[in-house]
Order: structure tokens, then sequence, then C-alpha cells
């Protein structure tokens, strides 16, 4: 950078704001040696200032500062204020500060928000707690007061974010305008702080969370603005209710301390459709009656019996109901989900190692379902079905593992994560499949000397009017035996997908024999990386730990691709 000469003369400020919002406070005060004219432009151009650990500090971590934190406390402040005094610019996009500040440096704090609210600033986070990981705690010695009179000429902010703070609303506040999105965290929620903001005329918040805040009263959030409502991990005390009236409410959040039962929820919004609730119990908490124009819908980790009450309830309540997920709930057994409108369902991680409940599915307009879980037995009455995603290996030790799948032969996508030793039963499957157009296999399982990619040839085979094939493989090569159909290929082949441990002979050997047979193949695609997807939109991080060498597949197959094929190695 010192040699490039382009320094010495004039960058566009855009530019130069894009490389300043890359750099920590320290390597932005040294861009000043860089060239005279660089002398004081971090003062003038860096327009997004983020005060965090390392910024501030570089290699230290939060479990080191624990050691002495009155220190590093002080030493922060004075170095946040430091900066500020130097600063010049005449715009401030955003401040961010995240590090547990007591409230002996609550004037820092007041200059820096006095300074952004001036500049027009439209973000700004307060994070001034810290999680120490190896406890699971949040450090922060004296909450900090912060007053929205500081915020009284905020015209131009639009996100603010409090953790750890103690809040103090004047009465006669009048400020934030153009406020949309408030973030609450930590914070203890004192009785007339909701009210006062949202009765206030200027504030139209449309996003609101309250986050592990603590309250000992019944909470009212009335807003005929609010759009999208988050209530995560607060404390029940004693018995205190939600009471929500927002009529243009559209997505609501809900998430049960886990220490305790969760809070009743009294829910007026006619406008909301989507609905997520996580927690021990829903039934005693939740009026059904308003969710009735809800289309969405996700109970996650509940604990009490679905069948009885919950499942009852809610397809008799919510009857605009389109999109159901339920998630790694326990106490699942002999369930029957009947709906005409129900079109995505997903059971995933649900039930414990039971012998085997019957499951019972009737929704004639149902068009995806996912399922991963415990062995259930399945009828399945689905006649628009399309899309399935099932994860048989988690019970391929039982004659259950497959599900409903043999009798759903009018799916077009299919995805499934299986194992070897369940390839002999899909080749048996597949071949009445007359509709599907695309096959996902995730393979987990060390390999199986018996089977290989020529097997796994095997049940797509028999299906002609598959157009798409995605394979990924983890643990292991896959090799064995050869096809019992060899030459013979789907018709419709156009797109082929090889991920995971792929680079050996017996994958190269697998796609020269689909480039050579395959008429109408358009790409073959080889990848690393063994990407898992495991239901309800979730996918593995998946890892590239496996050998490959990109020359190793060109070399061998380059002089197989002809024509309109394209040959792709990621």
């Amino acid at each position: 950078m010192k040699r490039c000469k382009i320094f010495n003369s004039d960058l566009p400020d855009c530019v130069l704001s894009y490389i300043f919002s890359k750099l920590s406070l320290k390597d932005l005060v040294k861009t000043s040696t860089l060239s005279k004219h660089w002398l004081h432009e971090w003062k003038l151009l860096k327009t997004d200032l983020n005060f965090d650990l390392h910024n501030m500090f570089g290699y230290y971590t939060f479990q080191e500062l624990r050691q002495d934190l009155p220190h590093f406390e002080s030493e922060f402040a004075t170095r946040l204020d430091q900066f500020m005094l130097h600063y010049q610019g005449a715009v401030i996009s955003s401040v961010r500060v995240n590090f547990p500040l007591g409230d002996q440096h609550s004037d820092v704090i007041g200059r820096l928000i006095s300074q952004g609210i001036a500049k027009g600033a439209k973000r700004i986070e307060l994070l001034l707690s810290h999680r120490i990981e190896d406890i699971g705690i949040f450090m922060n010695i004296y909450k900090q007061e912060f007053s929205f009179t500081l915020l009284s000429n905020a015209d131009s902010l639009m996100y603010l974010h409090l953790q750890g703070c103690r809040i103090v609303t004047p009465t006669d506040f009048s400020g934030l305008k153009n406020l949309r999105t408030l973030v609450l965290h930590l914070v203890d929620v004192k009785y007339d702080m909701l009210q006062d903001l949202f009765s206030n005329s200027n504030i139209h918040l449309v996003d609101f969370t309250l986050n592990k805040c603590t309250f000992f009263y019944d909470l009212k959030i009335i807003s005929t603005t609010l759009s999208h409502l988050n209530i995560v991990n607060c404390m029940v005390y004693t018995h205190e209710d939600i009471n929500i009236i927002a009529p243009n409410l559209l997505s609501f959040e809900y998430t049960a301390n886990s220490a305790r039962r969760g809070h009743p929820l009294n829910i007026k919004a006619h406008m909301l459709s989507q609905f997520s609730y996580r927690g021990t119990e829903i039934s005693t908490s939740v009026g059904f009656s308003g969710l009735k124009n809800v289309t969405t819908i996700v109970l996650y980790k509940l604990g009490e019996c679905l069948q009885t009450r919950v499942l009852p309830l809610l397809f008799k309540e919510c009857i605009q109901l389109k999109e159901v997920t339920i998630q790694k709930c326990r106490s699942i057994r002999e369930v029957k989900i009947t709906n005409p409108k129900l079109r995505h369902l997903k059971i995933i991680d649900c039930g414990i190692e039971l012998p085997p409940y019957k499951v019972t599915i009737e929704a004639l307009n149902l068009s995806s379902f996912e399922y991963s879980g415990q062995r259930w037995i399945f009828h399945v009455t689905a006649p628009s079905l399309l899309k399935v995603f099932w994860n048989a290996a988690v019970s391929a030790k039982n004659r259950y593992s497959l599900g409903p799948i043999p009798t759903l032969q009018h799916i077009q996508k299919l995805a499934m994560i299986t194992s070897h030793s369940q390839i002999k039963k899909l080749k048996t499957v597949f071949g009445q499949f007359q509709n599907l157009r695309g096959l996902e296999l995730f393979i987990d399982e060390a390999h199986d000397p018996n089977m290989g990619y020529f097997s796994i040839l095997d049940i797509l085979m028999v299906s002609q009017c598959l157009q798409k094939l995605s394979l990924t493989v983890r643990n292991s090569p896959v090799v064995g035996l050869k096809s019992e159909y060899a030459g013979f290929f789907p018709s419709d082949l156009k797109y082929v997908e090889l991920h995971g441990c792929v680079c050996t002979i017996n994958a190269i050997e697998f796609a020269r024999q689909l480039l050579r047979n395959a008429n109408l193949l358009k790409k073959i695609t080889f990848g690393s990386l063994d990407k898992f997807y495991i239901g309800a939109g979730r996918w593995t991080t998946g890892s590239n730990s496996y050998w490959f060498e990109r020359n190793f597949i060109h070399e061998r197959l380059k002089d197989e691709v002809k024509g309109q094929c394209e040959l792709v190695i990621l």
C-alpha cells in the first residue's frame, strides 16, 4: 500500500469510505501514514462507527478482560472518547458500542450519541453487556442509565438496539418520528414505559423485539403500525399476561424462557398471518381464536401431548392455515392431521424412541411434506403432493424407515438422507415413480463394500422422467458393484451434481457412463462440500475435508464431454 502511487491522488469519497468501513479503528488511524492526503481522511469519511473488543483492544478476549474488568472498562471509555474528540466527519451513518460499560461512563456514551444524532445517524446499537460463553451468563457491572431525552432530535434514526440499559422515558418525549425498529435486550421494562412509547403519536414502530427482558406486571402492546413482534426468553414470575392489540401485525414470534412456563397470550390482530411458539405448553397459554387468520405456524419444543388438545384446536380455530411446522416436540403418539387448505407440512425431530405409532395425514391440497424423526407408521392421502424431504437414515434399522415414500408415486421432487444399506429398497420403490423429475440423495454412512456409485445408479435407472440428480456423499468413498442396467439411462436426464467425497476412480467412472449414455445431459458438476439439507430450512455447515483435485477430474473426463454438455468443477 505504501508503494501504491494512487494514494497520492484523490480517490472518490465513496471508495475511501468503503475502504475505511473494512478497517478496525486501530488500523484506520494508521492510514494517516500512507499519504499526506490521507493524514486526516479517516476523520472525515469513516461513517459507520463500531466500538467493540476487537476494534479497541485487538487480541484480547472477554475471558482475559474478566481478570481486570474495571481497568479495561475505563480504558475502553477513554479510547472511545478520544476517537470522537478527533473525529471530523460531517456524516455518521451508524453507531455501535459492544462492551460492558457501567453507569460511571454514561457521560461518554451521552457525548457519542449526541454527536451521532447531530450528524444524522440512522442506526444506533448500545450493547452494554457481553455473554461469557464458558459460563453462559452476561457480564455487566451496573446497568447504565439511558434517557430517551438524548434522542429528542433524532429525526434520522430508524433502528435502535439497547442492551443492558436502564431506560428512562420522559413523559413529554416527542422524538423518534422515523424510528421503525426497536430491540430491547436485558432491559427492565417499567410499567408505563411501553405505554408511553406506543401511545406517542410521533412514533410509528414497525418491528419490535423484547429479548430476555424483565417485567412484573401484565404487558400491554397497543399499536396501529406494528407489523412484526418478537418476545424472546422473557421470564414469567407470577402470572404476567401479554396483551397484544395490533390491527396491522403480520408476524409474531414467541419463545418462552426455558426455565419457566410461557406467558398467557391474548392476541387481537386480525391481520396476523405468521405465528411461531417455542415453549413447553401452548394450549393453556394461547387463545387460538386470536389466530383464526394465521396461515403459517411453527410449534417448537412443546412438551405437552399434541394429539389430545393442541392439534385439534389448531386445525379447528386456525381456519386459514396453509403451512405447519412441528419441530422437536416430544410427546407425539397417534396423530391425525386433516385440513383441506394445508399446503406445506414439516414434522422434524419429534417423538421419542417408542414402539411405532400411527400418523394419518389427509390433506387434499398438500404440495410439500418434510419429515425427520423416529419410527412411525404413515398413512398419507395427499393427491396434490409434489415435493418431499425424508430423513430415512435416522430410522435405518427398522422396517418403517421409508415411511410413506413407496405410496407417493405421483410426486415430482424427492430429497432423502439415506444410507447404503437402504439403496436396495429404493431400487424397487423407484420403479413405480412415473412423475419424478428431481432426486437428491444425501448419503451419510461409512461405506458398504456391497454398494457403490453403480448401485446408486440402479435406483435412478428405472425412472425415465428424471431430469436432475444431486448426490452428496459423506465420510468415505463409495465403492462397489456395477449396475444391473449398464448402458440404460433415463432419457430426460439433463443435470447431475456430485458433492462431498467424490474425487475417486469410482465416481469418475460413474460420471463417464453418464456422459456417454445420457443423450440430453447438459451439465455435470463436481464439488467437495458435503452440505446436507436436514429439514425445516436448515442445512449442515458441511466440510471440504476430502481430497479434491480438479485436474484429477478434468483430465479423466475432458474427452467424454461432447456437444451441449458442460463439465463444472467447483
